[in-house]
């Protein structure tokens, strides 16, 4: 009776804590949809500042204050953003001034790109009668609406301006973070009890910096080639605003699938309007896809260790969630913060099958286990110890 009674608590305990963890997941999900404004910047500071922290620590060797590489950092990356708005600013607010004339002209050319394909949908219509059972069927039409573009393109115009603004804030968050050198890492050494969880806490730290700053560093790089790729060859094809598009190629391919799909959809639509015959429009568009192709099939896999290559599928699912809880920022930091969990996962071996869910090849484990750790903390030794230890030494 009494080993009934315990088979019974200690089901109805495991049920409970499995319970509490479900309730616990929610809350966290609740408060980080509720919480938006606020860990959204939060979240681009601390990538900010993980992904200068290795340069910053090289350059505290060479006795150049942290707060001083930290300063000079965000002095460039301002630098960067004015740049990249004064020179983007002026072929945008053509773009949306030239909205309507834009939407007319696409809808003109798409009529007569219907009216020449008139002979085709007879035919196809005749072939659906014929297949019909029912004369009188009814047929249900599909309708074209003529509208949408230019409010698309105030829309997509209103996203810089608010992605600036979070921006802003992450900026002058990263530079505190930045400046603070390794306050953190101290003071997470001092909480720990026992010398052991100081190495482990160390080299968790120390790989997702290492880890997360290479891959942030190589995407921008790639992504930078990208957009240049893009620009110079829609320079040789004819496409306006050169410069315009290679920002816009750079800044879409952060997000993964979505981005580029979304470049080639809008230099389609551009091309159309721009150019006089079908078959020249859709240069830009191929153009597009080659850069992209040649990106994702080689340079990425190439440049990128295996151990930074994520599955296909938690990919998606990382979008799909981030997406949902903060929205287009969730979407550009999806990836970062699954390459961040991926890298914690493979030092704890309770998460380990998660890690090799998440990696794109069975062999991540192995290659998990020659990340580099860490120098070990040296043992302090007391004032006696050392005297003896000198002593017998010398009388040896």
């Amino acid at each position: 009776m009494a080993a009934v009674k315990s088979e019974v608590t200690a089901a109805y305990l495991k049920q409970s804590r499995t319970a509490l963890i479900g309730i616990f997941i929610l809350s966290i999900v609740a408060t980080m949809s509720f919480a938006r404004d606020f860990l959204l910047p939060v979240f681009f500071a601390f990538f900010i500042a993980l992904t200068f922290r290795p340069t910053i620590r090289a350059l505290s060797r060479r006795n150049i204050p942290a707060w001083a590489s930290a300063t000079g950092f965000a002095l460039i990356l301002v630098f960067a953003v004015l740049v990249s708005g004064y020179l983007s600013s002026g072929p945008i607010a053509g773009w949306i001034a030239d909205a309507p004339q834009i939407q007319r002209t696409f809808m003109e050319k798409l009529r007569t790109i219907r009216s020449s394909m008139n002979g085709v949908a007879d035919l196809t219509e005749q072939i659906k009668e014929a297949a019909s059972p029912d004369p009188g069927a009814q047929v249900q039409e599909v309708v074209v609406k003529e509208s949408g573009i230019p409010g698309l393109l105030s829309l997509l115009a209103g996203y810089p301006a608010q992605f600036l603004i979070t921006l802003s804030g992450s900026l002058v968050i990263a530079v505190f973070l930045m400046a603070s050198g390794d306050l953190f890492y101290e003071k997470l050494i001092h909480v720990l009890p026992t010398l052991s969880d100081k190495k482990t806490a160390l080299r968790i730290v120390y790989d997702v910096e290492k880890e997360v700053s290479f891959y942030l560093l190589t995407v921008v790089l790639i992504n930078a080639g990208v957009g240049i790729s893009v620009g110079i060859s829609f320079y040789f094809v004819g496409l306006p605003t050169p410069i315009l598009w290679a920002f816009l190629a750079f800044a879409l391919n952060f997000i993964p699938y979505i981005g580029p799909v979304t470049g080639m959809l809008v230099s389609t639509l551009v091309s159309v309007v721009v150019f006089d015959t079908l078959s020249y429009a859709l240069l830009a568009p191929l153009c597009y896809l080659i850069v992209i192709g040649i990106e994702t099939q080689l340079v990425s896999p190439f440049v990128l260790s295996r151990r930074l290559q994520i599955n296909s599928v938690a990919i998606l699912i990382a979008l799909a969630f981030w997406a949902w809880i903060w929205g287009l920022g969730g979407v550009i930091l999806a990836i970062p913060l699954l390459v961040t969990f991926r890298v914690f996962c493979s030092h704890l071996p309770s998460l380990a099958g998660i890690g090799e869910f998440l990696g794109q090849t069975s062999s991540d484990a192995a290659a998990a286990e020659k990340i580099e750790t860490p120098p070990a903390i040296p043992a302090t030794k007391s004032p006696a110890a050392r005297e003896g230890r000198r002593r017998g030494t010398v009388s040896s």
